[in-house]
């Protein structure tokens, strides 16, 4: 049995992955996926311990002077003997710190909220794409101007606009069409117009019976482009290499991500992994795909990417010249290959996972309709009556402008 003096650990208190608990007694414990292993190695090796944070709770960043922030630089500085939470490897910690034995290897995944139904005011607009609108104003405009000449002049050409328009709304279509040549252009528009409202209306139906899912991005490249057009926004944790990683990267969509998060400050704080990152369908979450999948995994609304880039090793951080590194190595090999690590990370998955299920299986209060869900159809009323009242007005001023 070894027994060594009692060890400095750094670390982040983070809720499933190292949290620290403080008994009655003033003892510490630790918990969570790398607590409950760090516990068990440091069990074997009978050591006694005190957990020590960093000020500016980061996991670590390189400095232009070469110094380290967060738990990385309290093990450089020799304020701490370890560090543990989910610290990746790289060559730039490795001039700071060294590693102890990796106990899993991962890859950089991100997580984003699925849509699954639309939630802008005029989102039945989009049943069409923007295509098809213009084609179908061009054709009805193009149809008044025909109309308008058949009936020469016997009708005015706002009346003609009108009752094209209450055709296409599945009104019926008033004109005096005498004319036997006329009947075959009233009878192809009357189809037209039927077959258009019908092909909408079925349309904006199945919508409101099953909303469809919107299209999400699936992959880093698509993230970059949307990243680019402004449509989404991507985060990542502050300390982690996953921005590092991105600039370090052959790939230009991968350097221009990485660019994007670091020019627009998008850093998360540790613990704001844990608690809704996602704050809403614009907002990526750049991750370990690992930690996203034991976080996320239960959540029907999230969407992890199936891309891994980057996949490196996890490790603790050591002080360099510690005196028990060898040691230490030589255990974590040992409850690596006994699958301890995976035991307990399985373990507090299955069980997270347990807890984030139920609540997605409660039945949902249904709310009553909010004004916001009806917002588009009473802009269209407001609408209207507006062009109407407008009209009203301005037929009473022509009038007594005739007369």
């Amino acid at each position: 049995m070894m027994n060594f003096s009692k060890w400095k650990i750094a670390a982040l208190n983070l809720s499933k992955v190292f949290e620290v608990h403080i008994e009655k007694n003033g003892k510490t414990r630790i918990a969570g996926i790398e607590g409950y292993f760090a516990h068990a190695i440091f069990t074997a090796m009978n050591i006694d311990y005190d957990v020590v944070f960093p000020e500016d709770n980061e996991f670590g960043r390189e400095l232009n002077n070469g110094s380290w922030t967060g738990i990385v630089g309290m093990v450089q500085r020799g304020e701490a003997d370890l560090a543990i939470g989910t610290l990746q490897t790289n060559e730039d910690r490795y001039r700071a710190v060294d590693f102890s034995f990796p106990y899993t290897t991962d890859g950089m995944s991100f997580g984003v909220l699925k849509p699954s139904e639309w939630s802008k005011a005029f989102g039945f607009l989009e049943l069409f794409d923007l295509t098809t609108w213009m084609l179908l104003i061009c054709i009805f405009l193009l149809a008044t101007v025909i109309f308008f000449t058949m009936l020469k002049g016997t009708t005015s050409y706002f009346e003609v606009f009108y009752n094209l328009f209450g055709s296409m709304l599945r009104q019926p279509l008033i004109f005096h069409v005498d004319s036997p040549e006329n009947r075959p252009l009233t009878g192809t528009w009357l189809l037209f117009s039927c077959i258009m409202s019908s092909v909408f209306s079925g349309a904006l139906l199945s919508f409101l019976a099953t909303p469809s899912n919107v299209e999400v991005v699936k992959n880093f490249k698509e993230l970059s482009e949307a990243v680019e057009k402004g449509t989404q926004r991507a985060y990542s944790v502050k300390g982690t290499l996953s921005v590092p990683n991105l600039l370090n990267s052959k790939e230009s969509h991968l350097i221009q991500l990485g660019r994007a998060i670091e020019q627009n400050n998008w850093y998360l704080k540790p613990n704001e992994i844990l608690n809704n990152p996602m704050k809403g369908l614009k907002s990526v979450t750049v991750g370990s795909s690992e930690y996203l999948r034991f976080l996320y995994g239960a959540h029907s609304r999230v969407l992890i990417s199936e891309e891994n880039s980057y996949v490196t090793s996890y490790a603790f951080l050591i002080r360099k010249g510690f005196c028990c590194s060898s040691q230490l190595r030589k255990v974590m090999s040992r409850m690596v290959g006994a699958g301890i690590y995976d035991r307990h990370f399985k373990l507090e998955s299955f069980k997270y996972f347990l807890s984030e299920h139920t609540k997605e299986e409660k039945i949902e209060k249904t709310d009553s309709l909010s004004l916001n869900d009806l917002f588009s159809a009473f802009s269209l009323l407001l609408t209207g009556l507006v062009v109407s009242f407008l009209i009203f007005i301005g037929e009473i001023v022509v009038a007594n402008y005739n007369t």
